[in-house]
């Protein structure tokens, strides 16, 4: 399973989880099906290269926007979605998502009422949206494996050809 299809899968779960009143919660909707409201649908938008670590995986930066739904003959609907998007921005906050990939929380966190399209206009729509930094691919040592007890350490002056018998294994350092 790929680390987006992972992250995304965590999202779902945790998002459902903490935010029970929301009754849909969908990554990469499709388009034209059916949602019960409250409803929040996400997915990443775009992705930017990060720090590398230097592990050899490769370091991402992801935006990701969501969109909260509530049908607009709701009483208060506008006050509802303005709710929602707050609990959202409070589940991101410091969120990892239980993955190790993940490098750290989301960032830029940023809701917003919006506009809804001609296809949309029987609901009150909010965007929040958020950047998040993980990683992808495997980690990478290009280095050959040492045996055990290979490395030891030297106190200068004492170090070079012919002070080998001065080097201390990392274990034995009193």
């Amino acid at each position: 399973m790929s680390e987006l299809t992972t992250l995304h899968d965590a999202i779902t779960r945790i998002i459902s989880e903490r935010m029970p009143s929301v009754l849909h919660v969908e990554q990469f909707p499709e388009l034209g099906a059916e949602v019960k409201t409250p409803a929040l649908l996400y997915g990443i938008t775009d992705m930017t290269l990060g720090a590398d670590r230097g592990e050899g995986k490769t370091a991402l930066v992801g935006r990701f926007q969501s969109c909260i739904l509530i049908e607009a003959d709701r009483p208060k609907a506008s006050l509802q979605a303005a709710i929602l998007a707050a609990q959202l921005a409070a589940v991101l906050k410091d969120q990892l998502w239980d993955e190790d990939f993940v490098t750290g929380p989301p960032e830029q966190i940023h809701a917003q009422p919006e506009a809804p399209t001609l296809e949309l206009e029987q609901f009150v729509i909010w965007s929040v949206q958020w950047i998040q930094n993980f990683e992808v691919g495997e980690l990478v040592w290009p280095w050959p494996d040492e045996p055990p007890g290979s490395l030891v350490f030297g106190i200068s002056p004492d170090i070079g050809p012919g002070s080998e018998h001065n080097y201390v294994a990392p274990g034995d350092i009193p």
